[in-house]
């Protein structure tokens, strides 16, 4: 049996529609959404506030009350990687107690956490919270979900660095047990340099005003690695539907959609999750991957179907990414195979011609020539300001 925790769009309708896929299908079914509010009081989660589904604690009660009566549980998702340090004072403390007894009394029983000592908090509430480790606590080996199953977690979500890693997936799933957990759609470059970073600048932009620089940075420096070469499309952790049957294989049988930042750009959520329920989908990977929302105007092909087989050395010889693109051509030969070279290579340089324009932290950079900088230092400290 295969269990999905998918985005919450907060419709009913689609609870109805989610609850009619489990009782049609035998060997699948949606076991949880998950989501936070973002408005009316709110704490730090792993998405920026402005690409969320708007919605407050009376609407999220009432959606996760539903939900159970159709037998999917809601999962909150209080998953920053920084909440600024209120997890260590009294205030900040209080607060979260708050609005922990808040969830709880709305009927919420499952948490998404990344801090360790949120785990400690909401064990000390003495409410039964389940708690699940998000992604972002880059649990990529059996020792670390070792260490996290001993801090009090009861499900984890592995870092999608090691999605093609089976040797470590199943020692990390033999080390945990049953409960682990893989992102199946994920958009992340395996070895991403800036996967933390990123993270906290959302945990920074997940509460009051984004700032467009911020929001852009990241994004676009990862939209911009894709376009560089065309093997970067298969160095995408993704999993084809047709592929899961490798992670049962070694016993993990908890999947996840990633997307909830997708809701309000016309995700079709269901439509993809009924690609992996017939393990089964025939078009274009980088739409599933999007859950077939509109993401930018550089449309790149990347066929599922061609891509049968792609998986099947990471699986049966252990260690066979060694990590170094530079030494490696497996992923460029395949990409050769199942692209359109002339097409992806035109939309290439489109994309990155403008993501070099449209670079707006560089332009700030230059609005700010350092020499002026140094001038307006001088000026402040000689009249006592020192700026800094």
């Amino acid at each position: 049996m295969k269990y999905f925790s998918i985005p919450a769009d907060f419709k009913k309708e689609s609870i109805d529609r989610l609850h009619e896929l489990n009782l049609t299908s035998q060997n699948s079914r949606v076991f949880e959404t998950y989501g936070s509010i973002s408005r009316g009081e709110f704490l730090e989660c792993g998405r920026v506030k402005s690409q969320l589904p708007e919605v407050d604690f009376l609407e999220l009660a009432d959606y996760a009350d539903y939900a159970k009566q159709k037998n999917i549980d809601f999962n909150y998702t209080l998953n920053s990687p920084y909440m600024h340090n209120m997890e260590f004072t009294s205030n900040g403390i209080l607060k979260l107690k708050s609005f922990l007894h808040k969830l709880y009394q709305n009927g919420i029983r499952s948490l998404t956490v990344t801090l360790s000592p949120l785990v400690k908090l909401i064990k000390s509430t003495g409410l039964d919270f389940h708690i699940k480790a998000s992604t972002i606590c880059s649990i990529n080996n059996a020792n670390k979900a070792a260490a996290f199953k001993k801090i009090g977690f009861d499900r984890l979500v592995v870092d999608q660095s090691i999605n093609r890693d089976f040797f470590t997936l199943k020692r990390t799933r033999d080390r945990f047990g049953e409960n682990v957990e893989i992102i199946v759609n994920t958009p992340c470059h395996r070895d991403c340099a800036s996967r933390l970073f990123h993270y906290l600048q959302i945990s920074g932009d997940s509460i009051g005003e984004t700032n467009d620089v911020s929001l852009n940075y990241y994004e676009h420096m990862c939209m911009a690695r894709r376009y560089a070469d065309i093997s970067n499309w298969l160095k995408i952790n993704w999993i084809r539907p047709e592929d899961l049957e490798y992670y049962m294989d070694i016993g993990i049988h908890y999947f996840k959609l990633q997307g909830r930042q997708t809701i309000k750009k016309g995700a079709d959520i269901i439509r993809a999750l009924k690609c992996y329920f017939n393990e089964d989908y025939d078009g274009n990977l980088i739409d599933l991957i999007n859950l077939f929302a509109p993401m930018n105007p550089f449309e790149v092909f990347l066929d599922n179907k061609k891509l049968a087989g792609f998986i099947k050395p990471f699986f049966e010889k252990d260690h066979f990414c060694i990590h170094d693109c530079q030494a490696c051509s497996y992923c460029e030969t395949f990409a050769r195979r199942c692209m359109d070279i002339t097409q992806v290579e035109e939309v290439n340089c489109l994309a990155n011609q403008f993501y070099h324009q449209y670079d707006q932290y560089n332009k700030m950079l230059k609005e700010i020539p350092f020499k002026e900088t140094l001038l307006l230092q001088n000026k402040l400290e000689k009249e006592g300001d020192f700026g800094f």
